[in-house]
């Protein structure tokens, strides 16, 4: 957008352009009123005809009031141009006429006439106002009918009328000379927008294939995170259920649990399917169904290997049904229990949840050594760990902090002041 304005503002009349005309035809009057100033305080045969004289440097001045109030009038290339330079032309000769003919000092205005049509028509179009021009002149110095009009004086006419072809030569040279530098600089410039413009592109190309790459490999991290869990429950349900010792109450409440585990990995491959073609990770394309949320967070600890005494839940008694993206909801639980667990120093973990009205909120409290107040911002950052213990390469948080935010929740970090995180977030339920 910014190459096209630079390219239009040479082609398209801008407010410059009429600054610059403005200063022309400012010029214009101000040679309308010297030629006024030089009839009032001149020779007495420049003002033979006053009466006349005075219109016609009125009709000047007005002309040139409403090209001060059009100034794109004065423009190269428009269908005015013509108009413009013949009634420059004929005020000029009229002056030439009204003011003494042959010894009029008006006649220097003719160049100038000639020079200001030079910018506005071709070359071609130039010479022949000049030719006009000159002719013009002729007639007037003869038709003068002055005693002075000799063999010199028309040879100084016609002097004057090839004087400004000349002038028109070389004005309407210089004038076409220019305009074709300017269409120079344009196709150079258009060109060097068009080269900037194709290596932008390549640039936004290489930037959307890293930005590409990268999401897969995040997505690849995320995905190892969320499975790592429920298969190392699994495995380690299956050995215990091979085990001879285990009775069969507790073999069957293993296997309850591993069901559980195995509905969680169907769930999690069912929010695979749905991630979307940018390949990003789907943090948010579970179903909504209702739950018991004390059933929920025991499914949570289990997978986290936390269970009581040492997990110690309190919940409302109105959240034993609650209408929620459960898998987004038990994924969030079990990183943070996780997480607690991991840092806990193996005390008590606290669950707390509370609803009010649509709202639920849930706290997740451990009693290990906590974090830094100046390092809480810095714990849901992506690939950031703030312990030396081995965990999950700091994203265990961070997807905590995405899921929520994908729940349409928030997330909030505090330091216990007997030691240890809280962890707590809340989000809307039905």
């Amino acid at each position: 957008m910014e190459s096209g304005g630079r390219l239009r503002a040479l082609v398209v009349p801008s407010a410059d352009r009429f600054g610059l005309a403005r200063v022309i035809i400012a010029i214009r009057i101000s040679v309308v009123v010297s030629i006024i100033v030089f009839a009032a305080i001149g020779p007495e045969w420049m003002r033979r005809h006053p009466v006349i004289l005075g219109i016609v440097l009125a009709g000047a001045l007005t002309y040139s009031a409403v090209l001060m109030r059009y100034p794109a009038l004065e423009l190269r290339r428009t269908r005015y141009a013509w108009l413009v330079a013949a009634i420059d032309l004929s005020f000029t000769l009229g002056l030439v006429s009204l003011t003494g003919g042959a010894e009029s000092p008006v006649v220097v205005v003719l160049p100038l006439v000639v020079i200001a049509s030079a910018a506005r028509l071709t070359l071609a179009e130039c010479v022949v106002l000049a030719l006009v021009a000159g002719a013009g002149y002729v007639a007037v110095v003869e038709a003068s009918g002055e005693p002075s009009v000799d063999l010199a004086g028309r040879a100084q006419a016609l002097w004057w009328a090839l004087y400004l072809v000349f002038i028109a030569l070389m004005s309407g040279g210089l004038s076409v000379l220019l305009e074709r530098e300017n269409e120079s600089r344009l196709q150079a410039l258009v060109e060097a927008e068009a080269e900037r413009a194709a290596a932008e592109e390549e640039r936004d190309l290489r930037a959307r294939l890293l930005r590409s790459y990268e999401a897969q490999q995040e997505g690849l991290q995320v995905l190892l995170h969320e499975f790592r869990t429920p298969v190392a429950s699994i495995d380690a349900l299956s050995e215990a259920i091979e085990s001879e010792t285990m009775t069969p109450t507790d073999r069957d409440a293993a296997i309850k649990l591993a069901g559980r585990h195995a509905r969680h990995l169907s769930d999690m491959l069912d929010a695979l399917a749905d991630v979307n073609l940018s390949r990003q990770p789907s943090f948010s394309s579970g179903r909504v169904r209702r739950v018991d949320l004390a059933e929920l967070i025991a499914e949570a600890g289990d997978a986290a290997g936390v269970r009581p005494p040492r997990l110690r839940v309190s919940v409302d008694p109105d959240v034993s049904s609650i209408q929620v993206d459960a898998q987004g909801l038990r994924r969030v639980l079990t990183n943070l229990l996780e997480n607690a667990a991991r840092h806990g120093r193996g005390l008590p973990i606290d669950v707390v949840c509370e609803r009010t009205e649509h709202r639920l909120s849930i706290a997740v409290a451990d009693r290990g050594p906590g974090v830094p107040q100046d390092k809480i911002g810095d714990i849901t950052s992506k690939f950031v760990s703030l312990s030396d213990r081995r965990g999950t390469a700091g994203l265990g948080l961070w997807i905590v902090s995405e899921i929520v935010d994908a729940l349409g929740g928030t997330l909030r970090f505090a330091t216990r002041d007997e030691g240890g995180l809280t962890a707590s977030f809340t989000i809307p339920v039905n």
